[in-house]
């Protein structure tokens, strides 16, 4: 009893030190771990899309090499007009305090204070903002730079994970036990197919939204119809929050225009916001994310207090593949031991279902009266190989085999010869 005691106790210290270390060198190597969780996002998003091509025969080399064409054609696509579209945003932001000017609501009570007063502080503090980013222009650009080289860095890591994809998971899993590596590989599959259609279909989904928004603004003619489906594309991007900020920017831009106009790009941006969250989303995400609206919520703001901006692109899957890992872990542990015990968690097996009285050795066994058995004797010397499983007609024919040339009287001993009674 010591001696388990004792075991226990240095398993226990074992445990806390191996924790200790490991939260220690998180905090150590926050910017590599976030690199690497970028990476690993990655490569889980594309590894379908190469193992789809493996099937035809395409080397895994190839294949990233081909899904990274097709991304750097898109970013091309996207990059070139955004010269015209960065300066058309700069003349947005520096326009917005006039823009806010031309709002012009009722003096009614809000907070203490007339809805003119809100909107001079608001004018205030976009000054402020905009002198604020005027002076932070070096430091906006190392953070770009350093931002690129990250994204670069990850795509790197990410086709080297996809590529090397079985080889890793081996050297990976090579120290767990059978039972282990073997529910692994059942994760596997669930939890990339949850990140890749969360990737491609939200980026899919933010992209054809900010698209439509920029024709249906361009044929109302709103001014900044470009950077206004920019940005509500960009923002699509944070679930819940980023698109109501982009209804609040094209209902400052459109208010010039007339109550009308504000009311057509209001309606319009939001039933496609609504179709986009409703129809398209559950369509290509809802399957494999399987969060309902709290738990999308929760994942959120734990992601903005974990990792900022990035948190909150990165949440949902998160709590997708941790509710994949719940369900399978609850699965395995507690669904199938009830199911294969259930009652009292006694399995009943055939040896309990027999009867405990031995069958009688005399009991008459019924033979249909179409079937007659043909039993002869055999004068070859061969035993017949058909009635090998009987040992009376085994022991008649052997005895039949030594003598053929007398036929044998003898009776069966199964049998019971009624005269000699």
């Amino acid at each position: 009893m010591g001696n388990h005691s004792k075991q226990q106790i240095e398993r226990f210290v074992r445990l806390a030190i191996v924790t200790a270390i490991s939260i220690f060198l998180l905090y150590k190597l926050q910017r590599t771990v976030r690199l690497m969780l970028i990476s690993l996002f990655l490569a889980a998003a594309i590894a379908p899309l190469v193992d789809q091509m493996q099937k035809y025969r395409i080397p895994r080399i190839w294949a990233v090499a081909i899904i990274y064409a097709v991304i750097l054609v898109m970013a091309i696509l996207t990059i070139a007009p955004a010269p015209q579209l960065i300066n058309e945003m700069g003349v947005f932001l520096t326009r917005l305090p006039e823009l806010l000017q031309k709002i012009e609501i009722p003096n009614l009570p809000l907070v203490g204070n007339d809805a003119q007063s809100v909107i001079l502080l608001l004018e205030q503090q976009l000054a402020e903002l905009g002198k604020e980013l005027a002076g932070q222009t070096v430091d906006f650009t190392f953070r770009l730079v350093n931002t690129l080289g990250i994204a670069l860095m990850s795509l790197a890591i990410a086709a080297y994970m996809a590529i090397n994809a079985e080889s890793l998971f081996k050297r990976i899993l090579a120290p767990f036990q059978p039972e282990i590596r073997a529910q692994m590989y059942e994760l596997i599959p669930p939890i990339s197919r949850c990140v890749s259609s969360y990737v491609i279909g939200k980026i899919g989904t933010s992209a054809l939204l900010g698209f439509c928004t920029y024709l249906v603004l361009s044929f109302l003619e709103i001014q900044f119809a470009g950077s206004l489906g920019l940005l509500l594309a960009v923002l699509n991007l944070i679930p819940f929050f980023g698109p109501s900020i982009a209804l609040v920017a094209m209902m400052i831009v459109s208010w010039s225009a007339g109550m009308g106009k504000v009311a057509l790009v209001v309606s319009t941006s939001f039933l496609m916001q609504q179709t986009e969250a409703f129809i398209l989303q559950p369509w290509l995400v809802g399957p494999y994310l399987n969060l309902n609206p709290f738990e999308l919520l929760l994942s959120i703001i734990v992601g903005i207090e974990l990792f900022g901006l990035v948190g909150t692109l990165i949440a949902p899957p998160i709590a997708g593949i941790s509710r994949i890992i719940f369900e399978h872990v609850y699965q395995h542990r507690y669904l199938q031991p009830e199911l294969n015990n259930p009652g009292n968690g006694s399995v009943e097996t055939e040896a309990d279902t027999e009867p405990d009285t031995e069958p009688d050795p005399g009991a008459h066994i019924d033979i249909k009266p179409d079937i007659k058995p043909d039993i002869k004797p055999n004068t070859s010397g061969k035993v017949n190989p058909d009635v090998g499983s009987n040992p009376n007609v085994r022991h008649n024919q052997l005895k039949s085999a030594r003598s053929p040339s007398k036929p044998s009287n003898h009776m069966p001993e199964s049998g019971h010869d009624d005269r000699q009674d």
